[in-house]
């Protein structure tokens, strides 16, 4: 059979949860030719052993450093062979033969402007997640930033394939002629922002993004390998922070990533003058590691910016 997907999926320290995607995608999927290749972001050595042994279709390409979520999907992409990329978060479950549903609905000739779409995700006990964004993004920070009510973002609550801005990066469906035509993933994004940036860069081509809420994939959210100790979280809400700045600096500009950047500044110190005055020590030390993190990203944002001059 032919090789319709390829399904590829980026790996760092995560090979319990891995396993589990392995197994379902091993179960669900059927009726359709398809790939499966881990990258692995040079994970500690040995690893994936087990793995290799069990599970002897999937092509494993070891990675001799780290280069993040976009960049380890770009390599797992110069080596694919399906029409379609099937990009999967390690601690992803197929539900069903998502694979086989989205494939269906790209080959529509009804749908041929749509160059990327997903399956409705959930979490391990069946509760709707969001699996997708509508909202402009500089609007909704700022929103954050006043405490007002942001409305949940994407959770198609129909039975019915819904046209969006753009997609959650954990299942990830897109025609690998568009993915080759916008230079897949930014290699300036090493975590976080990267596809919601492919979504953009995919609209401005005219392309349409669709939800398609038939295809079902859970998110064990938490699982992946940023989270497993406070160093590792520690970093990750910094690399959350530092792909921020880069984003809106390439989509709104440096005077309004600036103007955020301010604006977020003025909240926080705010904020410590606030608990200082009641000598609330736990909420003063949230404040003040919020308010480093920004710092210490932005001036890292900085030297990105002297970086492309």
């Amino acid at each position: 059979m032919d090789i319709q997907i390829s399904i590829i999926i980026v790996n760092y320290n995560t090979e319990e949860v891995l396993e589990k995607c392995l197994a379902s995608i091993r179960n669900q999927v059927n009726n359709i030719g398809y790939e499966v290749i881990v990258v692995d972001n040079n994970s500690e050595k040995g690893s994936l052993a087990n793995l290799v042994s069990a599970f002897p279709e999937v092509n494993f390409m070891f990675l001799e450093k780290n280069l993040g979520f976009g960049m380890g999907n770009n390599a797992g992409a110069a080596m694919a062979r399906g029409k379609y990329l099937y990009l999967l978060n390690p601690d992803t479950v197929l539900v069903n033969n998502a694979p086989y549903i989205l494939h269906r609905y790209l080959e529509d000739k009804n749908n041929s402007q749509v160059a990327i779409c997903n399956a409705s995700m959930y979490t391990p006990d069946m509760q709707p997640t969001s699996t997708y964004g509508n909202s402009d993004i500089l609007l909704l920070e700022y929103k954050k930033l006043l405490n007002m009510k942001t409305h949940q973002r994407g959770i198609n609550r129909t039975d019915k394939p819904v046209r969006v801005k753009e997609l959650s990066g954990a299942n990830f469906f897109i025609r690998k002629k568009v993915f080759d035509e916008v230079g897949g993933f930014d290699k300036d994004f090493f975590m976080y922002y990267e596809e919601i940036d492919l979504c953009d860069r995919v609209r401005r081509k005219g392309y349409y993004i669709v939800s398609v809420p038939e295809a079902k994939v859970v998110h064990s959210y938490g699982a992946s390998a940023e989270n497993k100790n406070e160093t590792m979280r520690q970093w990750s809400r910094e690399e959350h922070w530092y792909s921020k700045f880069v984003y809106f600096f390439k989509t709104k500009g440096k005077y309004q990533t600036a103007l955020l950047y301010q604006a977020n500044m003025l909240k926080l110190h705010t904020a410590v003058f606030f608990y200082s005055l009641q000598k609330n020590k736990s909420k003063l030390d949230y404040w003040n590691a919020k308010k480093q993190v920004i710092q210490k990203t932005y001036s890292r944002y900085k030297s990105y910016l002297n970086s492309k001059k």
